[in-house]
């Protein structure tokens, strides 16, 4: 290899083993949230996304306001580090999402007793383009009123046969769940399910399976071993709930 590139190849090892060096004693350096990378500061938001680019990032505004939390009314857009508007429809924000490769903004809002409004504005620029009505009837609205869920769900087969094969799917998770029994530890537990957010103990936590998340059980366990420590694979299981739906928790 000649003695110029060589020189310059281990410069860069230097340099790059000088910075996970830095990360490993500073993880702040790489782990860094979304929010500060924006410049929005932290707890500002509720609920935050940025666009594929990593340009713009939109905000649910919260700043610790129990109400704002529950019904946020103020959806601001942010880039460059710098907020460039803000979006206020008047009644609180029921959903949102960025639509067209992130070009646009879809916003439905309303007050949870009615169908609501849709909105679709220009990401850059806050310009509303199109604005329609909710519907009683979804399927009939336009795509960019519609979430992930809803997209995903139309996407679904329909049909006896694949009612048929979600029977099956359903006895099949039953069975498996039926499998944990009191006595056996939380690491048996852990084969089937993984742990939900929300608020726990060591001796009381809600899991959901592996499979789905939208199926639960809440567990009650008998500490084993040492009392300080958080939770051990070893702790008896004490009773477990039938399973029930409900949708995933965040934390």
């Amino acid at each position: 290899m000649p003695k110029g590139k060589a020189s310059r190849l281990h410069r860069w090892f230097y340099f790059f083993g000088l910075y996970l060096t830095v990360a490993a004693w500073c993880p702040s350096v790489w782990a860094q949230s979304a929010e500060e990378m924006m410049g929005v500061s932290e707890g500002h938001c509720s609920v935050g996304q940025g666009t594929v680019d990593g340009k713009t990032y939109a905000c649910i505004v919260w700043d610790h306001d129990p109400v704002k939390f529950s019904s946020p009314t103020q959806l601001e857009i942010y880039r460059n580090r710098k907020r460039i508007y803000t979006i206020e429809p008047g009644s609180p924000i029921r959903e949102w999402h960025f639509w067209r490769e992130d070009k646009q903004l879809a916003v439905h809002y309303g007050t949870p007793d009615g169908p609501g409004t849709y909105a679709l504005y220009d990401t850059l620029t806050g310009v509303q383009v199109e604005r329609l009505p909710g519907s009683p009837q979804p399927r009939r609205l336009p795509q960019w009123t519609k979430s992930q869920w809803q997209l995903a769900e139309e996407s679904l087969p329909e049909g006896p046969a694949f009612s048929q094969q979600q029977t099956v799917w359903i006895g099949k998770v039953l069975r498996e769940i039926d499998t944990v029994r009191p006595g056996m530890t939380r690491k048996d537990l852990l084969k089937v399910f993984a742990e939900e957010g929300g608020l726990s103990t060591r001796t009381q936590r809600t899991y959901v399976y592996k499979d789905c998340p939208f199926i639960k059980v809440d567990a009650v366990f008998r500490a084993v071993g040492a009392v300080e420590t958080w939770e051990s694979g070893e702790d008896q299981l004490i009773s477990i709930s039938r399973p029930y739906l409900a949708y995933s928790i965040m934390d």
